[in-house]
C-alpha cells in the first residue's frame, strides 16, 4: 500500500463498496416498518376483547366467540355460587348471635356490644348503664308445668321487656332465666329509676298459660357502666344488685 496515496474516510458502520444513496433509499423504508411495529404494539396493548362488562370491543371469530361464551357463562356460575356463600354466611353469623328460641341476641352478641358501648363511653353524658332481669317464678313454673310452657313464659317476659325499654335500649338473653338491658341514657340515678320502673311494668302483666293467667315475679339489678373495664366486670357488677335484691 502506497501510504502517501489519499484514502477516502468512511464512518463507522459505514461500507466502503456501497454506495450512499443505496442507504438513502432504504432508510424510509426501515422507519415505515418501525413505525408499522409500534402501532401494531399500541394496538395490542390498549385494545381489549372483552371489556368490564361483558361487551365485545371488536370482531371474533366463530371460534372465538364460543370460547368467550363458555368463559362468561363460566363466570356467571361463579357468581351465583358466590352470592349463595354470602347468604349462608350471613344466615350462620346471624344465628351464632341470635338466642336459641327466643327473637333476641343471645350473650355473646350481648357482651359484645356492651364492650363497644364501653369502649365510647366518652362520647355519652350521662354514662350508660346495664340492667338484668331475673325471672324468679321461672324454674318454679318449669317445674309444675314443663319445659313448653317455662319456653313461653320466657318468650312472653321477652316480649314486654322490649316494649318496657327506650328505643335506644338494647335487649338481649344473657341465658337461663336471666335478660340484659343495656341503657344508652344512664348514670346511677336514672339506671335504679329504670330498672324499678322495669320491674314493675313485668310484674303487673301477667302470663296466660292453657287459659289460666299466672303472676309474674321479676326482680332487676343494675349498675353504672362509669368505671367498668370490659363487660364481665360490667355484668357482675349488675349482677351483685341484682342478688342484694333477692335477699331483701
Amino acid at each position: 500500500m502506497d501510504v502517501n496515496k489519499p484514502q477516502g474516510v468512511h464512518a463507522v458502520g459505514d461500507q466502503p463498496h456501497r454506495q450512499p444513496s443505496d442507504r438513502q433509499r432504504e432508510t424510509p423504508d426501515d422507519d415505515a416498518d418501525e413505525k408499522l411495529r409500534r402501532e401494531r404494539y399500541r394496538s395490542w396493548s390498549s385494545d381489549a376483547a372483552v371489556d368490564l362488562g361483558g361487551a365485545l370491543s371488536g370482531p371474533l371469530s366463530a371460534e372465538s366467540q364460543k370460547i368467550v361464551n363458555a368463559l362468561v357463562a363460566e363466570m356467571e356460575l361463579l357468581r351465583a355460587d358466590l352470592e349463595i356463600r354470602k347468604k349462608r354466611e350471613e344466615h350462620f353469623r346471624d344465628q351464632a348471635a341470635q338466642h336459641a328460641f327466643l327473637p333476641l341476641p343471645n350473650r355473646r352478641e350481648f357482651q359484645r356490644e356492651l364492650n363497644h358501648v364501653i369502649d365510647h363511653m366518652y362520647s355519652l353524658h350521662p354514662s350508660p348503664a346495664i340492667l338484668i332481669v331475673h325471672v324468679v317464678t321461672a324454674a318454679t313454673f318449669r317445674r309444675d308445668h314443663g319445659r313448653r310452657a317455662a319456653d313461653a313464659l320466657l318468650g312472653h317476659v321477652a316480649e314486654q321487656l322490649s316494649v318496657a325499654v327506650h328505643p335506644t335500649d338494647s335487649v338481649c338473653s344473657v341465658g337461663g332465666d336471666d335478660f340484659g338491658v343495656i341503657l344508652l341514657i344512664g348514670g346511677a340515678e336514672t339506671a335504679s329509676r329504670r330498672a324499678g320502673e322495669i320491674g314493675h311494668y313485668l310484674n303487673s302483666h301477667t302470663f296466660a298459660w292453657l287459659g289460666i293467667d299466672y303472676a309474674l315475679d321479676v326482680a332487676v339489678g343494675w349498675a353504672d357502666l362509669r368505671g367498668s373495664l370490659n363487660a364481665e366486670q360490667a355484668f357482675e357488677a349488675a349482677d351483685r344488685s341484682l342478688r342484694d335484691h333477692l335477699r331483701q
